[in-house]
Parts: C-alpha cells; sequence; structure tokens
C-alpha cells in the first residue's frame, strides 16, 4: 500500500494521519503544501484547487474523506 499525505505542520488531521500511518507500521509520503510548489502540484493532480487539509491519495488513487477515511481505510487491513 503506498500512502501519500499533502497536508501542513500547523494542521492538526494532517498530523493525525501521519501518526495513523506510523502506528500501523504503513509507510507513508508527506508532502508539505506550505512549501514552494506542493500546493500547485497538489491542485494539477486533483484537477481542482483543495478545498481542505489533508488530501490522501492510497496507491495513487484519491481517498475521499481526508484523516476519517484514512482511518476507515486501514481499518480494512
Amino acid at each position: 500500500m503506498k500512502v501519500e499525505i499533502y497536508g501542513a505542520a500547523w494542521c492538526t488531521y494532517c498530523q493525525q494521519a501521519k501518526q495513523l500511518c506510523e502506528s500501523k507500521s504503513v509507510e507513508y509520503e508527506y508532502i508539505d503544501v506550505d512549501e514552494s510548489g506542493n500546493m500547485r502540484a497538489l491542485q494539477e493532480r486533483m484537477g481542482s484547487p483543495a478545498r481542505s487539509i489533508p488530501q490522501i491519495f492510497v496507491d495513487d488513487s484519491f481517498l475521499p474523506g481526508g484523516f476519517t477515511g484514512l482511518k476507515q481505510e486501514l481499518a480494512k487491513t
């Protein structure tokens, strides 16, 4: 399972998503949208502006629901 989390240091749900992956021993890539160009890359990937974070992709597919969606997805494994 490949998990990518687009988030920010100030976002509580983003931090919780990272902690959840770590607690489940799931490898993930964290992309900070506050760093140069990362928000633009996220918007291009989604095809529209992101209205909230975290935005999460599992195996290159968008996972709706942010942290809650990730929690539900990882509960299946």
